[in-house]
């Protein structure tokens, strides 16, 4: 434990030391806030009388764990294999499940902060509620909102050696995630092609539909059991996958 806690604060230093990265990170959602909340501050969610600005945070939350865990994380953990360090690490104690979830946690200190300056500047600036009453369900899906783009890694890593090859499809990957995930422009708003197409190969929307409801309607997250479960078997299936093709990667490489 004492081993993961070192590691996980060395790696949260080099993240926040990541300036470019970093800064990218912390503004981008902000950013996007001031955009769409007044540029569309008057347009009303499709079917359900409210504004898109009630529905901001609750998307961009999400993207704020895209950018974390598949860009972020994801790069820095297949840079690691690239470069070997993760036997170097290995020679020095640390097990290769250690030195992944240390990076890990790194990234979710960087998610709370940039979280946290998201939702301060919204409600400073368009008076944004926060579910106070509500926050267990709110961390139940950030967690498991977490644990899918987790699972898009591994299987990422699995398959792909070079860390440019992984930037490129993380960078692909992210914005199919947020442009046709709803995270940008509601569901709402897609054409019923579009839609059925989305619910069918981008589970991501799952997730929003949950956030949505519990961070702006006040749901529990127990009326939400059909998405809670679809992304859980959807991250269980692709960290099975991303384990398999790991492990035959490995014998290959020893034959």
């Amino acid at each position: 434990m004492r081993k993961l806690y070192v590691f996980s604060k060395f790696q949260t230093i080099l993240l926040l030391r990541s300036f470019k990265s970093t800064i990218i990170g912390f503004l981008l959602p902000v950013v996007m806030f001031f955009i769409f909340s007044n540029m569309l501050s008057s347009l009303e969610v499709p079917e359900t009388g409210k504004t898109i600005v009630e529905y901001l945070i609750p998307a961009f939350i999400p993207i704020i764990i895209i950018n974390a865990v598949v860009v972020i994380y994801g790069q820095y953990f297949i840079l690691y294999k690239e470069q070997q360090n993760l036997l170097k690490y290995k020679l020095l104690g640390l097990n290769s499940f250690t030195v992944s979830f240390g990076m890990f946690l790194a990234t979710l200190v960087f998610q709370t902060i940039a979280t946290l300056l998201l939702i301060i500047f919204a409600v400073a600036t368009k008076g944004v509620s926060v579910p106070y009453d509500n926050l267990i369900s709110v961390i139940l899906m950030i967690i498991l909102i977490n644990l899918y783009q987790f699972s898009i890694v591994v299987l990422l890593t699995a398959i792909v050696d070079k860390s440019t090859t992984y930037q490129s499809i993380a960078l692909i990957i992210f914005y199919i995630q947020i442009f046709l995930g709803g995270l940008t422009f509601p569901p709402e708003m897609f054409p019923q092609v579009v839609k059925n197409i989305v619910y069918a190969f981008n589970p991501i929307i799952y997730g929003l539909e949950a956030m949505r409801g519990i961070w702006t309607d006040g749901h529990s997250i127990l009326d939400y059991g059909k998405e809670f479960l679809i992304l859980l078997l959807v991250s269980i299936f692709l960290i099975s996958m991303g384990l398999v093709l790991a492990k035959k990667r490995e014998k290959t490489q020893y034959q």
